[in-house]
């Protein structure tokens, strides 16, 4: 999420001292050098580095964005030293989709003035874009060092933190910090929502999360969709089909909420309209192996074990490292008779994951069910260190009984 506020303010008034800012008596020191310096650099034309900046930042408004680099850099051409000159340069090159000259800019702004919290802000997000997290997360830190109640700049740290780096508490405590300086920052609210479910399981605390975003900005299809998933896991199906419903609704391109959708309905015993759901899903975005199991799991729950077993393929090929769709695919062949098919999936499935108690039981009746007593055993074995349990226990003394009427007989 940028600063828009923040970078309106330093493309139409860039010498005026934001509250923000103020906070840092440093900044306001090298903000007033800043503009007398400017004011007493005057090109030969009599214009000084100031007016300059001050016809870029009106042609930056009105969207004219060569005429507004052009203004700025007139102003540096005057002053090459004039840290807001090239802190609003870097916004007009990041406007035109010049990434690399942006980022230049703006670090020459901090070469200048390292007190400026703003190009560091500005360059944290840009360096985010480009996947470099460490520098991200390095320039949202210097930001805050320089301004702490910047809360978009916590909310974006937060984020980088989760996305980048996976850590949870520390994105948690970004969040947390971002809606004490705003507590009507609706995104953030969403964003913390979702983390406490996912990562804390505090179902409660999640639900309010997301119900707070939503009395800021009910238009938020993500915090629907998070309310959605919370009020699923706290066995409100209705409520959570309802919430997916809205998301909806605000967003009908979102292959997640209609894949949630899919869940909730499945959970609710409407196959139909899951299966709709799961179609839906793929057909915003067919990569989705997960999509392509639900949806396979649903066709084979209608009782369409051909169509079932199409989607589980087109899962594993789109990711053949996962363990579930090979073992439903094993399910499916097993319905068709072919065995052989059917062995082979569950081996699969086990090299991708080998402590999968059912897969190995399933392997085990199949195994013994054919006559293969020795791997049978082995495999029901498995089941019993996994998961001790009857079934298993009863597996293991079937073969060895089984096995012991062979060696009698021969």
């Amino acid at each position: 999420m940028e600063i828009k506020r923040i970078g309106v303010y330093l493309l139409l008034a860039a010498m005026v001292v934001d509250t923000a800012r103020a906070s840092s008596q440093s900044t306001l020191v090298s903000s007033r050098f800043a503009y007398v310096s400017a004011v007493s650099a005057t090109a030969v034309s009599g214009e000084t580095a100031i007016e300059h900046l001050s016809r870029g930042n009106n042609l930056a408004a009105k969207g004219d964005l060569e005429g507004a680099i052009a203004e700025y850099k007139a102003a540096l051409r005057i002053n090459p030293s004039f840290f807001e000159a090239h802190s609003n340069l870097g916004n007009a090159l990041k406007a035109k989709g010049d990434v690399k000259g942006a980022i230049a800019e703006y670090r020459e702004a901090l070469r200048i003035n390292p007190d400026f919290a703003q190009p560091h802000y500005n360059l944290a997000n840009l360096l985010k874009t480009q996947g470099d997290v460490e520098g991200a997360i390095a320039e949202y830190k210097a930001a805050l060092r320089i301004s702490p109640n910047l809360a978009e700049a916590h909310y974006n740290l937060g984020n980088v933190l989760l996305e980048g780096k996976r850590d949870v508490e520390g994105a948690i405590t970004e969040f947390k910090a971002a809606l004490r300086i705003n507590p009507n920052f609706a995104e953030a609210h969403g964003n913390l929502g979702n983390l406490l479910l996912e990562s804390k399981r505090d179902i409660e605390g999640a639900i309010t999360e997301c119900r707070a975003a939503l009395r800021i900005n009910p238009n938020l299809a993500e915090a629907h969709g998070n309310l959605g998933n919370a009020l699923k896991a706290k066995g409100d199906v209705e409520g959570a089909i309802a919430e997916f419903r809205v998301a909806l609704r605000i967003n009908p391109n979102s292959a997640e909420a209609h894949g949630n959708l899919g869940n909730a309905l499945i959970e609710g015993d409407d196959v139909e309209g899951a299966i709709a759901e799961y179609r839906a899903t793929l057909g915003i975005n067919p990569n989705l192996a997960g999509a392509h199991g639900n949806l396979g799991n649903a066709l084979k729950a209608k009782g369409d074990v051909e169509g079932a077993i199409t989607e589980y393929r087109a899962a594993l090929k789109i990711d053949p490292n996962l363990a579930e769709p090979h073992y439903n695919l094993g399910n499916a062949l097993l319905e068709r008779d072919d065995v052989e098919g059917a062995i082979a999936e569950y081996r699969a499935a086990i090299r991708i994951n080998t402590n999968l108690a059912e897969v190995h039981y399933s392997l085990a009746c199949v195994l013994e069910e054919k006559g293969d007593l020795v791997p049978a055993l082995e495999e029901y074995r498995r089941v019993y260190q996994l998961k001790p349990s009857d079934p298993a226990k009863q597996g293991m003394e079937r073969v060895r009984s089984k096995t012991s009427k062979q060696t009698s007989r021969q």
